[in-house]
C-alpha cells in the first residue's frame, strides 16, 4: 500500500503541473479523486484484515 501511495504521490508531482490542457481546479481533483482511492483500497484492505483476524473468512 506505501508503493502505491508513494507512485501516486510521484505522478502527482511529476505529471500535474506539466499538464498544461487541464485547469487548476481540474488537477486539484484529480489529485483527490486519486488519494481517495488510495484511502479507500486501504480501509478495504483494513476491513478485510480484520475479518480475518476474526475467522470470517
Amino acid at each position: 500500500m506505501l508503493l502505491l501511495l508513494a507512485y501516486v504521490t510521484g505522478m502527482a508531482c511529476y505529471f500535474v503541473p506539466r499538464n498544461q490542457e487541464m485547469t487548476a481546479t481540474e488537477k486539484w481533483v484529480a489529485v483527490a479523486v486519486a488519494y481517495g482511492l488510495v484511502l479507500v483500497l486501504w480501509l478495504v484492505m483494513q476491513y478485510r484484515e480484520h475479518l480475518r483476524r476474526k475467522g470470517c473468512d
